[in-house]
């Protein structure tokens, strides 16, 4: 008996000291961030709701609480992720990255070699009826890695571009790869920009940045003239033809189909929408509505005045990301948020651009809107970093901490 009342209080001390703990981490839990993303999450479980109304591969109520729950399954990874202490730069963390891409990339190599077609592409592995996108998970942990392996390496004065090894850039041009060979030329694309935007904001020249821009431009450009050159590749076939619905839509036989009810869509629903549930194009017309073109539903229901206030509540987020990494002291943390905001810039850009047709249709989704597990969990992940990052920016802020970049 005596033995149990010492040890009691001890235990008693143990979860109250717990629990000070997780309260004083909550105080720099960002509001900014967090609001925003729980708005949006709400808001593509009801767009989700409505544009399944006419699937034929399950009820509106069934895409409706898959999403809602992985919806809530991403909030918790989220606050789990953010309640931890983590030491980003630290050598543990960078090895404990390191091991995750190292995992996700032999997981792309298994979806390549037994994975489905899928639209096209390998790009799902399932275990039992859930299916797994690594190249989801691949986006988040790619700019880990890219984070701690720059923020070594900053370049001093008059220095074009930080001194990178070969190792340094191998798990990135892997992971593109692999995802070019699926072929998933828009996970690439967004791969290759993430990529590029953390190059250029590690430290390089003004000069730089403009050359790496207008070769974008270039090669955005350039695409309708590179299709007799893509047509000779293998594995390109289905690829070229949304090149080709991209140029023409109305001369692309079946490929043109979707771009044609999209932009149906977006002219049915005008500035104010249809009302809510009243989409024509859903009924049959658009192929998968409640993923890719998720937005075209949006509007056309909605009206673009809807879009554009989605867009607005991203920008926040956004411009959230940039101002606390503009005030992180690591240039670590700085990164990540860059790294962050840049996949959510470009994510939506190629989305919106696949929809309007100022772009080629390449399969990706609406950030936390399009309907998909995976997807949803990711991207849980990826702002749980993101709120752990700008909570220890808070953290040592209040408290002028000084740190040091680990090697």
């Amino acid at each position: 008996m005596e033995a149990t009342k010492t040890h009691s209080p001890k235990n008693g001390e143990n979860k109250t000291s717990l629990i000070n703990r997780i309260k004083n981490r909550l105080r720099y839990l960002d509001l900014w961030l967090l609001i925003p993303i729980i708005a949006i999450m709400i808001f593509g479980d009801a767009m989700v709701y409505t544009a399944s109304t006419n699937m034929a591969t399950g009820s509106a109520l069934s895409f409706l609480k898959k999403q809602a729950t992985f919806g809530v399954l991403s909030l918790t990874a989220m606050l789990f992720i953010f309640i931890f202490k983590i030491k980003w730069e630290s050598r543990f963390i960078n090895r404990v990255v390191l091991a995750a891409n190292v995992t996700v990339l032999v997981v792309m190599v298994i979806t390549l070699l037994v994975g489905p077609v899928t639209s096209g592409a390998k790009g799902w592995i399932y275990i039992g009826s859930f299916g797994i996108q690594p190249l989801e998970y691949f986006k988040i942990s790619m700019i880990l890695y890219v984070a701690h392996r720059f923020a070594r390496k900053m370049p001093q004065k008059n220095v074009l571009f930080p001194k990178i090894k070969i190792w340094d850039l191998m798990i990135p041009v892997v992971g593109i790869l692999l995802t070019m060979r699926m072929p998933d030329f828009g996970g690439a694309i967004i791969l290759i920009l993430i990529l590029l935007f953390m190059v250029v904001t590690s430290g390089v020249r003004k000069g730089t940045f403009v050359g790496l821009v207008t070769m974008i431009l270039i090669m955005y450009v350039a695409i309708p003239f590179l299709l007799p050159v893509l047509a000779k590749l293998p594995f390109f076939h289905y690829q070229l033809a949304r090149f080709e619905a991209y140029v023409n839509p109305w001369l692309a036989g079946d490929s043109g189909h979707q771009l044609i009810n999209s932009y149906y869509a977006i002219s049915n629903g005008g500035l104010f929408g249809r009302g809510l549930g009243n989409s024509i194009q859903k009924t049959g017309y658009l192929p998968e509505p409640n993923t890719d073109f998720i937005m075209a539903i949006v509007g056309e229901e909605l009206g673009a005045i809807t879009i554009w206030l989605v867009l607005a509540v991203f920008a926040i987020i956004i411009w959230r990301l940039i101002v606390m990494g503009v005030r992180a002291r690591l240039m670590h943390q700085r990164l990540i948020l860059y790294g962050i905001a840049t996949y959510i810039v470009v994510q939506i850009f190629i989305n919106l651009g696949g929809v309007v047709g100022a772009l080629p249709i390449t399969g990706v989704t609406f950030p936390m809107i399009s309907y998909g597990g995976s997807s949803l969990l990711s991207w849980g992940l990826t702002f749980g970093v993101a709120l752990n990052v700008i909570g220890q920016i808070k953290a040592d802020t209040k408290h002028h901490t000084p740190r040091k970049e680990n090697a």
